[in-house]
């Protein structure tokens, strides 16, 4: 097992009683950018903080051979069951890791989650993958990050995420573009999704390019719940954190106790 390949994580172990969370970060991002959800959730679950771009896998990659890295990590650490707490586009690989391992699954938690890709983000995404042999990832991902995180109040997690995006690379950066294109199918994951998974969006009310999709499409799931986060962008864990983790926090133990 020592052998088989898998993501580096960060753990942080309470006790053998309590749940695991598993933290997911988004593209370009790293464990560092849960730092308020570790100092809050280690006080009261086992976390394993995944670092998906920390040790480069020198290979294509795609959507379900990332779910099978996950599920080796889950092994290595012997976590049978968790609850994955992901964020903006790691939402979908939780998504899709719940449809090919739904027994590892206690629920899933969408921090400024993604359902699907509108025409708007689909022609940012195409911009990005036609675009990067020719122009610095780092312009890109700066391009993208105003895009998405517009407002004087978005200023403190735009700049985090663009840190950290500074640490990828260029084929990095470019291996993780391409496995965007392989969502397309996500809305047929939510139809396939276990009913037994329970589901909690949490989004801002500034979240201009995916609320609308996250309001619409979970109104048709029956296991799903949205709680909308006010004066807030899309990276609502970081801009407004105690919000954030109190709302995390009283559906674990709501739905779960």
């Amino acid at each position: 097992m020592a052998d088989e390949k898998r993501f580096s994580a960060e753990v942080f172990h309470k006790n053998d009683s309590v749940d695991w969370i598993v933290f997911i970060h988004g593209f370009g991002g790293s464990a560092r950018t849960w730092k308020k959800q570790i100092e809050f959730f280690s006080k009261h679950y086992n976390l394993l903080v995944l670092e998906m771009h920390k040790e480069k896998i020198n290979e294509d990659l795609d959507l379900d051979k990332v779910c099978n890295l996950i599920i080796s990590t889950l092994k290595y650490y012997k976590i049978e069951k968790a609850h994955f707490l992901g964020f903006s586009f790691s939402s979908l690989i939780c998504l899709r890791f719940a449809v090919l391992y739904p027994e590892k699954v206690n629920s899933l938690i969408m921090g400024g989650g993604i359902v699907k890709f509108n025409l708007r983000t689909k022609f940012l995404l195409f911009l990005a993958i036609n675009f990067k042999k020719w122009i610095n990832y780092m312009i890109l991902y700066r391009f993208f990050a105003y895009i998405i995180l517009p407002r004087k109040n978005h200023r403190r997690s735009r700049s985090i995420f663009v840190n950290e995006a500074k640490k990828l690379g260029y084929d990095e950066f470019c291996r993780w573009v391409d496995l965007i294109p392989q969502t397309n199918s996500s809305l047929n994951w939510l139809d396939e999704l276990n009913d037994d998974i329970k589901v909690l969006f949490v989004s801002g009310n500034e979240d201009h390019l995916f609320l609308k999709d996250t309001l619409k499409h979970s109104k048709k799931m029956s296991n799903s719940r949205v709680e909308i986060i006010d004066n807030c962008g899309h990276v609502c864990s970081i801009e407004q954190y105690d919000k954030f983790n109190n709302i995390v926090f009283r559906y674990l133990n709501s739905a779960f106790v």
